[in-house]
């Protein structure tokens, strides 16, 4: 039996990790579009700022590849699928197989604006070799601009900020972390922000950037030219379905998987930040984060062993640390009720209720216990009764399971 993973991230991995454990015999093969081995990508903003060592970013040893017997193939794109064939071609090269993973991951979104693909000093941080482009340009920046104001987008305005930069930060929508925060708890990111000298404009859209000999010279943002000798696109990710075009395998803002990772076409798998749930409450969600990527190859695996198992759902905790202050979010931005909790010295807890259960939640500055309300949440339980109590971080599973044994015996 051959398995061909198309990737080389923490959902191939833990599908190729699965397998040979489970089948010391079956032939594992993968498709890497980079030429360097299995790393985070979580830490590169840290790479860059220089408080990750770059070997540091590796998350397995030198000889893991050969040691599990596993066929990784560098610098090999999958660019289409054939499946009456079974085949996966990269350029004019096919690789057979017998069950496949997708496991490609998310890419970049580059909008598009006039000058900022191809340009030399224009980075999107989202691969190791984006952070090395970084490295090498920051030498001849003194200015640079941040598109986009997700977790990536302010990462590297830390890093920027921690090599001594200018940085102006641009965010299309109203405030800082759209997708995150609502504007009231966003308001206090942006205080971060500026009190470490970042020009945070939002509502600020970028129309143009202007190169020189040197590369990048000038955004146009609003009307208005920004000077920047680097720039870095953050201003989100999308699935990445080009490989699928014309397979027949369905997709939808991701390839469309049930819960035991299976797509619409027979014998093929996929998992990671390019999969979507149709199946579950929260339809027709792309999850991209690390533990999702590593359950879902998982239990991919198992499926293309014929060993059923299901997914027991996606997990959508977001967390970033601001210049040292931790920021959390979970499900929904509003609801009809909320419980709130602050320390007076910038730490807020904001938990919304929906119907009397935690509907979603946003922390900025203490954000124990967010594990808790989350499950809570997944779980359905009746939250009304803890009152005040829901927002305080000491909150955690001893109340819950207080009150469970006390409605159980009342």
């Amino acid at each position: 039996m051959k398995h061909l993973i198309i990737g080389n991230g923490p959902a191939a991995i833990a599908a190729a990790e699965t397998l040979r454990a489970e089948d010391a015999g079956c032939e594992i093969q993968l498709l890497s579009k980079e030429s360097v081995p299995f790393y985070s990508p979580c830490p590169l903003a840290e790479y860059v700022e220089g408080s990750v060592a770059r070997d540091r970013l590796f998350l397995r040893e030198a000889d893991f590849y050969s040691r599990l017997d596993l066929d990784i193939r560098y610098d090999t794109p999958a660019s289409r699928i054939d499946p009456a064939a079974r085949q996966v071609w990269s350029g004019t090269r096919a690789f057979a197989y017998d069950r496949l993973l997708i496991a490609a991951g998310a890419r970049a979104f580059v909008p598009p604006i006039p000058g900022l693909a191809g340009t030399a000093g224009v980075f999107e941080l989202k691969t190791l070799a984006d952070a090395d482009g970084v490295l090498a340009r920051l030498p001849r920046a003194r200015r640079a601009v941040v598109i986009g104001s997700g977790f990536i987008g302010l990462e590297a305005v830390q890093a920027l900020v921690h090599h001594g930069l200018q940085v102006t930060l641009l965010e299309a929508q109203a405030h800082v972390l759209p997708s995150m925060l609502d504007a009231e708890m966003a308001a206090l990111v942006e205080q971060l922000l500026v009190a470490r000298g970042v020009e945070v404009r939002t509502r600020c859209q970028a129309q143009e950037v202007l190169g020189g000999p040197d590369g990048v010279r000038a955004v146009v943002a609003d009307g208005e030219t920004l000077p920047c000798e680097l720039l870095i696109c953050a201003a989100g990710v999308r699935a990445d379905l080009s490989l699928v075009e014309g397979s027949g395998i369905a997709v939808n803002r991701g390839i469309q998987v049930d819960a035991r990772m299976r797509t619409s076409v027979e014998h093929v798998f996929a998992a990671g930040d390019l999969i979507e749930r149709p199946d579950v409450p929260a339809k027709h969600q792309v999850v991209p984060n690390w533990p999702n990527a590593v359950s879902t190859g998982r239990i991919a695996a198992w499926n293309m062993l014929d060993r059923p198992r299901q997914h027991g759902g996606l997990e959508a905790v977001n967390v970033v640390r601001v210049f040292g202050v931790p920021v959390a979010s979970f499900g929904q931005q509003s609801a009809a009720r909320q419980q709130c909790w602050q320390d007076g010295r910038g730490a807020v807890r904001k938990i919304l209720l929906q119907d009397g259960k935690v509907a979603g939640g946003q922390l900025v500055g203490e954000i124990n216990g967010t594990g808790v309300l989350h499950e809570m949440m997944k779980k359905g339980v009746e939250a009304e009764r803890f009152g005040a109590a829901l927002a305080h971080p000491g909150f955690g599973y001893i109340h819950v399971m207080q009150s469970l044994r006390a409605v159980k015996w009342a």
